[in-house]
């Protein structure tokens, strides 16, 4: 009875607990005014979600003045993670829910439940249930519809084939087009200023004096005529003479008259009778010849701008251009594209020469500017409508079944800035296998029906292979079809 006495635990008198609900719009003054109205020992603060007040770290220190004032203890429940942490940082006890605190809300004649739950149990509920079942749903249909695949495999009649094939480069065009081999371009464009030179050989033969002569003029008029200084005469052979002074000439009378030859050089020196007729309007019914031969005429060696000089210079600036205006139009292609040199073409937009033809001097300059242009095309175009230029000249339903195998293209011509290019190509056609209308028409089917579905294709060189995995699926709404070539 005595150790009974010493070793008996007290019994501690149960604390007295209210539960104080804070509305939406109350604020901290409305928050004292509660928890002062309360004389229980514990006052659990239930704080809404979406109540205005307890949201900062300040809000919060407030509260706990509050509440150490109070010979009370306050707990706040709320389910907000946030608040929690807060509360946590100044003092207060918190509660999730009031899972826990129901005996406060039962009345005089309602029991408290047997069983209470901690409120940091998770409890299933009515949205959890049924996510349960979807997830049930959703197992069961991977397992019997995602899971099983069938694995179609069909092969295809095939035949080679092997051709020149020309295509067209043409930068007006739209689209490509496997019927005319038409192949979209593009015109390119680069601004080029070139300058060179050219040397004049020295052993070049120029006229160094004139020749002389004279000539016997007859008037054939019936009156007399004045015939001026410089009066051309010449030969057949264009050797031209001018007279050098002026003439009287009487009716029916031959007149003697000199002449020099307008330009100088051994060509001036012509033979008797050469000379035959006057040159200019008005020298009419007069007869010229000359009866002695004109000499004089007397060449030296020089370097003299010729016109070939020119021309040679202009052709060798015209290459200067190409070649640079190519190599600026290289840098501007991608290595995915293709410039054809046979396409570039050279716009002369200006050119000048320091001499002109007939100077004398060591060496001929020029300038050009230009504007070069070149026709450029996709390699994968080009290579793409080289097939398709394969399958159009095919059987009907016949299309490769791998891309083309190409050579090396060569220009064949170009028209304008049109570049026909002919390439070697061959390939493998096969059957036309319509491989994603096959998996339309096969999902959720069985493996009997598939083989029996597939039995009636035409165009196959091999009986079809149907396999699905797992073997126990009785149908397969996954479908992989692979179309291979024969062995």
């Amino acid at each position: 009875m005595l150790a009974t006495m010493f070793f008996r635990r007290a019994r501690v008198a149960p604390r007295s607990q209210e539960l104080v609900f804070l509305d939406a719009d109350d604020d901290l003054g409305t928050i004292r005014s509660k928890l002062e109205s309360s004389s229980a020992e514990e006052i659990y603060l239930v704080i809404p979600r979406r109540s205005s007040v307890l949201r900062t770290p300040l809000e919060f220190r407030i509260l706990a003045r509050i509440a150490n004032e109070m010979s009370s203890e306050t707990v706040l429940v709320t389910d907000d993670p946030s608040r929690r942490r807060l509360a946590h940082q100044e003092g207060f006890r918190t509660r999730r829910s009031l899972r826990t605190l129901k005996h406060l809300m039962l009345g005089p004649d309602q029991a408290p439940p047997r069983v209470v739950v901690p409120d940091w149990v998770p409890l299933p509920n009515v949205l959890s249930f049924f996510s349960f079942l979807a997830l049930l749903v959703i197992a069961a249909a991977a397992v019997l519809v995602a899971y099983p695949v069938m694995h179609v495999t069909l092969v295809p009649q095939t035949n080679t084939v092997s051709r020149s094939v020309d295509v067209t480069v043409d930068p007006d065009a739209q689209a490509a087009d496997p019927s005319t081999a038409t192949l979209p371009g593009q015109l390119i464009t680069a601004q080029i200023d070139v300058s060179d030179s050219v040397e004049i050989p020295s052993d070049r033969t120029v006229g160094q004096d004139k020749a002389h002569g004279e000539v016997v003029v007859t008037n054939r008029r019936d009156a007399a005529l004045n015939l001026p200084k410089g009066t051309s005469v010449a030969t057949d052979g264009g050797s031209i003479f001018v007279t050098d002074q002026d003439q009287q000439l009487p009716p029916r009378v031959p007149v003697r008259v000199g002449i020099t030859a307008s330009d100088p050089g051994s060509g001036g020196n012509v033979a008797v009778g050469a000379i035959t007729h006057f040159q200019g309007g008005g020298l009419d019914q007069l007869d010229v010849t000359n009866q002695r031969p004109t000499t004089g005429g007397t060449d030296r060696q020089a370097k003299v701008v010729t016109a070939d000089d020119k021309k040679s210079l202009e052709d060798k600036l015209k290459k200067a251009a190409e070649d640079k205006g190519f190599s600026a139009l290289q840098q501007r292609v991608g290595a995915d594209q293709t410039l054809a040199h046979e396409s570039v073409t050279v716009d002369v937009k200006g050119e000048s020469f320091d001499q002109d033809v007939g100077a004398e001097t060591d060496q001929l300059t020029g300038r050009m500017t230009a504007s070069v242009s070149g026709t450029v095309f996709q390699n994968l175009a080009y290579n793409d409508l080289v097939g398709k230029v394969l399958e159009h000249g095919a059987a009907s339903g016949e299309q490769l079944g791998a891309p083309a195998s190409l050579g090396t293209p060569g220009v064949l011509k170009v028209d304008g800035h049109k570049v026909m290019l002919r390439v070697d190509a061959s390939g493998v056609l096969q059957s036309a296998i319509d491989a994603d209308g096959i998996r339309r028409a096969l999902v959720g089917s069985s493996p009997q029906d598939a083989r029996a579905y597939l039995g009636r294709l035409s165009g196959l060189a091999e009986p079809p292979s149907v396999d699905v995995t797992p073997s126990w699926a009785p149908r397969a709404f996954r479908i992989d079809v692979n179309v291979r070539g024969p062995k």
